[in-house]
């Protein structure tokens, strides 16, 4: 019953976020103006949005065409992962981290010298950026990092552009085309503060076990990896050390039952100290933490 009256209420909820959109007004207006007809080319409307999203079963955000990140408003559609509760977790991890680094920076200095500190830049990486989500929000919360992030995809790197540029933050990030580190110029190498990713890790093998709304419609190339979704994660366990600094971090999201495998291929990389497994707020171990050692 509990899960069934779960379900008729998150159908409402969406119903009402495509109305609300379909009649551009906030979802709150809908209770005032609760006896208002609804115009005959804006219910038009709303049964095309009823019949991708029941039918099709194409995604509400990509629907809408956005999605709430923490605080942020992003623009996503078949170009771009939605944005998934866990990577929130990610983000607010690397904000942390930040803060961290410069709070200890920040310590007292000699009172003849303090007007002469070099202002510290703290150089951060996403890999796999998608929307932007992780790069952006992190830039939004630490105006002092110099943010770098790269996409595979022309495509979804442009909708990142697009939310950068709609959130004000296009002079905090850097977006580089290409696949992981190659998107780079070497002339970072080993100078990241910070590296963080949620690739894609799943399993190709499990794709009809997914529901509709991701096989069919998110895009393949962020979702999937080789070698049962550890492909990518492997790769940049393989080649993250060559361009962190030393005692820098190193933040991954990967998927459902592959905690063991990544742990062992971080330690079999021979570069990383203070190995982490943190768990997603269902207790699923989700998250891999580690440091570059000095």
């Amino acid at each position: 019953k509990l899960f069934e009256d779960t379900l008729a209420g998150s159908r409402r909820l969406e119903a009402e976020l495509l109305l609300a959109a379909v009649l551009g007004c906030p979802r709150i207006r809908l209770y005032v103006d609760f006896e208002t007809p609804v115009p005959p080319d804006k219910l038009e409307q709303l049964r095309e949005y009823v019949k991708r999203r029941g039918e099709a079963r194409e995604p509400l955000q990509y629907i809408l065409g956005s999605t709430q990140f923490i605080d942020l408003q992003l623009k996503v559609n078949k170009h771009t992962l939605i944005p998934r509760p866990e990577t929130e977790l990610l983000a607010l991890w690397a904000v942390a981290r930040v803060g961290e680094v410069f709070s200890a920076n920040q310590a007292p200095q000699i009172q003849d010298n303090s007007a002469h500190q070099e202002k510290k830049i703290f150089k951060a990486l996403d890999l796999c950026t998608g929307s932007g989500c992780v790069a952006l929000y992190l830039a939004s919360k630490c105006p002092q990092a110099q943010m770098h992030a790269t996409d595979i995809s022309a495509e979804a790197l442009s909708v990142a552009a697009e939310n950068a540029c709609a959130l004000r933050l296009t002079p905090n990030v850097s977006f580089h085309h290409g696949d992981l580190f190659a998107a780079l110029s070497p002339d970072h190498k080993g100078s990241f503060d910070i590296i963080v990713a949620n690739p894609p890790y799943v399993d190709p093998a499990t794709r009809n076990e997914l529901a509709r709304e991701v096989s069919d419609h998110e895009p393949s190339q962020a979702l999937f990896a080789d070698e049962k979704g550890l492909a990518t994660l492997n790769r940049i366990l393989a080649g993250a050390g060559e361009w962190l600094k030393p005692g820098a971090w190193l933040g991954l999201e990967f998927g459902f039952g592959q905690a063991d495998a990544v742990r062992e291929r971080a330690e079999s990389a021979g570069v990383f100290e203070n190995i982490e497994i943190l768990p997603d707020a269902a207790k699923i171990p989700r998250f891999f933490i580690a440091r570059r050692r000095f």
